[in-house]
């Protein structure tokens, strides 16, 4: 959904134009050069090499701690969804990145100040995601380890 949404927007839109879709949502052609939340969206700094590296290196981390044991011998359902997510939009804004040298972003919401992407929401959930399950069940996660 990620990649086809973005397709649209790169079809339809020019940079910078803006479509109405409710009254407090507007698809925005952005081109985000920088990192989440558009932080060092800067085009000159050129920090597309770097961030393709990190990213690569985190998407590898998780890749291998969802599907296989190396890290940890069991992994909640919650937690493992959670790094999927992380992983999925991580995934998509590294394609953006490979392909385009900057990541499409669109989603315009009037209240916030930020234009970001279904991949973003893919890694804030899983973020969101990770945190409930590690703060919810904390303590019974502590109960069941053994000294």
């Amino acid at each position: 959904m990620d990649q086809i949404s973005k397709l649209l927007i790169l079809n339809y839109l020019e940079v910078n134009q803006s479509i109405q879709i409710f009254n407090l949502l507007n698809f925005t052609f952005v081109k985000n050069f920088g990192i989440a939340f558009s932080l060092f969206n800067n085009e000159s700094l050129n920090a597309s090499l770097i961030l393709v590296i990190l990213v690569s290196i985190i998407c590898i981390f998780l890749f291998i701690n969802i599907f296989t044991s190396i890290f940890e011998k069991q992994i909640a359902l919650l937690e493992r969804c959670s790094m999927a997510a992380i992983l999925s939009g991580g995934i998509g804004n590294l394609i953006d990145r490979i392909a385009y040298g900057y990541v499409v972003d669109f989603i315009d919401i009037s209240f916030n100040p930020y234009v970001f992407n279904l991949a973003d929401v893919y890694v804030t959930m899983g973020i969101i995601m990770y945190l409930l399950k590690s703060f919810l069940f904390a303590n019974k996660d502590e109960s069941n380890k053994v000294s």
